[in-house]
């Protein structure tokens, strides 16, 4: 019984260790690292033949101005390239910090800023100690496979024939092969199946030299931030107008009017009560049902601006509320150990509860999955729906509003909706508790 509950352990690591030696990740890093040589020795050779040609031209006419602009902006435009491609390749987000000249700048201005910008000398030097490393992160594992496959054949041949050849005389005899063959064999296997593990080290050595260099100067970054947050607050105050006009709107044709009616049938009934008790009493049991309805219309708007479910038992229970008040068959998978904020709960929720309004009114949709997760400190709530797509983030919209309630906490909204579906809406929000 043992054994039969050891040989699936056995069948998962050896799984495991075959998915680190040849998955995805490490053939990706392959790529990237017999691509990097080549990207290195273009973009090396932009930074130093242009900085050697601006200082060269500055005499005449400081024609070099202009020249040392247009490198700092090739070199710029090159680091956003590399970095779209380390995110798109393994995920990495590396933000490159803008220069810091004001647009309309004049080309004196533009290299000023570059000149005194330390984000920008980091800049070149990555670009030329990553060149050496570029090659040498090439070469030594195809040294390893290619010296690793010449031991293994030839001390398989060693082994078997007796016709000795001297691929490795330069290195290793043919006597020292036939007489340590297994030996060799062992050490040969051992170099191929090192390439893989060479490969994602080296990825990973490549990643960090960007991280450490290509993020610019801390003042660049602080400046980057200052900008994000006028931005994410001039956002957020105007979804919290649009809210409030929202809440206005819906107080004066909902409940404002259910209200008026109940005071107009309230003083017909009183003006019936002696001449009229039958009509009166008609008028009563009219406005005691509109006076519910108004009382429900109120609860609805109230739980719209917080539900108290979500405040008593968090935001399991509300979306769960949520689903089972949908006109749509919504699945919940709630998979967070502990409460979030209550900030955080709020906005999460009134996400949820907006995207499924959105696909009860417009995405003739007949299934969705309300899923949230928490991975460290980001809370992921996904939606999807199986409708028939073309949802799109615009200016005044419901989308829109959501967004912006996500970037007023550092959070972010994603949306992939193909036309004819299917829908999802991914927001993350900063969970730190």
């Amino acid at each position: 019984m043992s054994s039969d509950m050891a040989a699936p352990g056995v069948t998962h690591r050896a799984g495991a260790v075959l998915g680190f030696l040849f998955g995805r990740r490490t053939w990706l890093s392959a790529g990237h690292l017999v691509l990097a040589p080549w990207w290195a020795l273009l973009t090396a050779f932009t930074a130093v033949a242009g900085l050697a040609a601006s200082l060269v031209t500055l005499p005449l006419l400081l024609l070099g101005v202009p020249v040392f602009v247009i490198t700092g902006d090739l070199l710029i435009t090159a680091a956003r390239t590399e970095a779209t491609w380390l995110r798109r390749l393994f995920g990495v987000d590396i933000r490159i910090s803008p220069r810091t000249a004001p647009s309309g700048a004049s080309m004196l201005g533009d290299a000023r800023t570059l000149l005194t910008d330390s984000g920008f000398w980091q800049l070149v030097a990555y670009n030329v100690v990553r060149l050496p490393l570029a090659w040498l992160t090439l070469v030594v594992p195809l040294f390893s496979i290619g010296f690793g496959y010449l031991l293994v054949h030839e001390s398989l041949r060693m082994m078997f024939t007796e016709n000795p050849r001297p691929e490795l005389a330069f290195l290793v005899t043919a006597d020292q092969i036939r007489i340590n063959g297994p030996l060799c064999l062992v050490l040969g296997s051992t170099l191929v199946l090192a390439a893989p593990v060479l490969w994602r080290a080296f990825s990973k050595v490549h990643i960090g030299l960007a991280q450490l260099l290509l993020r610019g100067s801390k003042v660049h970054e602080l400046t980057e931030r200052v900008g994000e947050l006028e931005v994410s607050r001039a956002a957020t105050v105007d979804s919290v107008e649009a809210e409030r006009r929202r809440i206005e709107r819906d107080l004066h044709d909902g409940a404002q009017q259910r209200l008026v009616s109940l005071a107009m049938t309230l003083g017909r009934a009183r003006s019936k009560k002696d001449n009229d008790p039958d009509g009166a009493s008609e008028l009563l049991e009219q406005a005691h049902n509109e006076a519910k309805e108004a009382i429900t219309e109120l609860r609805d708007l109230v739980r719209g601006l917080h539900p108290p479910v979500l405040a008593d038992r968090g935001l399991d229970a509300a979306l769960s509320g949520l689903a089972a008040r949908s006109p749509v068959p919504v699945t919940v998978r709630y998979d967070v150990p502990d409460r979030p904020p209550k900030t955080i709960e709020a906005i999460a929720y009134f996400m949820v509860a907006e995207a499924l309004t959105n696909i009860a009114r417009h995405a003739d949709a007949s299934r969705v999955t309300v899923g949230v997760e928490r991975s460290g400190v980001v809370l992921r709530i996904t939606v999807r729906d199986n409708g028939s797509g073309g949802a799109v983030v615009r200016p005044g919209h419901g989308l829109a509003g959501l967004a912006d309630r996500a970037s007023g906490v550092d959070g972010t909204l994603a949306v992939d909706s193909p036309n004819g579906g299917p829908t999802t809406l991914t927001m993350e929000l900063p969970c730190e508790s």
